[in-house]
């Protein structure tokens, strides 16, 4: 297919790799992540170097505070005066689409590795987060050192040097996702797990579970993400539209509800590392144009939070 989400290789760039990747290897990746950010928007990263197991441990742990009774989980919840990056969101606090009804999500934000967990009532879910977040900041700063690469612009990991330490200095969420079973729910228009939108930041590595349903708006249709296992989904946000002057673009996707019964009955679950420029970083076109205004990496995103939180 023309239209469909690439798969990168990344080789010797993964995790795995403790040798000094050979020069035409970054070169390649530099060139199809390229290629894949200024078409489709969208591309699956293979032999990443992140294991799987670790992603699962993250799934079990989360899907254990998930399943708790709503009652504990309101405990949790993110955006309170004393803690406003970390925490609980429930079902349709976080509206994405005006369109939609609802939307059955349910989601835990971190900002760094002390940030506020739910020990008490799910002891692995920091354990879990620490051992895979900063693999997936490391593996953040080797795809922005591509993407500078292709850019011909050795720029964007010095703008996010504070990836995952703490909100106070940079908002890179690690975003446990969960999307309850629908088997008792009466589907109707307007009902989605997730409305349509395009990130706010840099970048997001996204990774998820074999349940499908996630799409994506490219040139004029809705084209699937189908879950490959052992793959990390990769899209940009709108920060990185701002600063490429359109060149890549932010594409918008959303989380439709299965049609078959049986997907219904069971939940869903992803992780986001949400990627954001660090606190106080001016946001302006790379070749001095005037496509967009300059905005500061925080404010923006502050004003897409208040404009999706009810």
């Amino acid at each position: 297919m023309f239209n469909e989400i690439p798969i990168v290789d990344l080789d010797e760039l993964g995790l795995h790799y403790l040798g000094k990747p050979w020069e035409s290897t970054v070169d390649r990746v530099a060139k199809e992540l390229h290629s894949a950010f200024s078409t489709v928007g969208f591309v699956y990263l293979k032999n990443h170097g992140i294991e799987q197991q670790k992603v699962d441990n993250v799934f079990r742990a989360s899907r254990s505070f998930f399943q708790l009774p709503d009652a504990i989980k309101d405990g949790y919840r993110c955006g309170q005066p004393d803690n406003e990056s970390d925490g609980y969101t429930g079902k349709d606090q976080e509206i994405l689409d005006d369109s939609s009804l609802h939307e059955i999500r349910e989601s835990y934000d971190i900002a760094s590795p002390d940030g506020v967990y739910p020990d008490k009532h799910a002891p692995e879910f920091r354990k879990t987060i620490k051992e895979l977040a900063p693999e997936l900041r490391e593996l953040t700063i080797r795809l922005l050192k591509c993407m500078a690469l292709a850019l011909e612009e050795d720029f964007f990991s010095s703008r996010h040097q504070y990836m995952f330490h703490g909100a106070d200095k940079n908002r890179t969420i690690f975003r446990s996702l969960y999307y309850p079973t629908l088997a008792d729910t009466d589907i109707q228009p307007g009902v989605v797990r997730c409305g349509a939108h395009s990130d706010y930041g840099a970048i997001t590595l996204l990774l998820q579970d074999d349940m499908g349903g996630l799409e994506v708006f490219s040139r004029g249709e809705w084209i699937p993400a189908t879950p490959i296992r052992g793959t990390i989904l990769i899209n940009l946000g709108d920060l990185m539209q701002f600063w490429t002057s359109d060149r890549y673009v932010a594409t918008v996707h959303r989380v439709l509800v299965p049609e078959e019964e049986i997907r219904r009955r069971s939940p869903r679950q992803s992780i986001a590392f949400f990627v954001h420029a660090d606190n106080g970083v001016m946001i302006s076109p790379l070749d001095g144009s005037n496509k967009h205004s300059p905005v500061e990496a925080l404010a923006y995103l502050k004003s897409r939070i208040s404009a999706t939180y009810k």
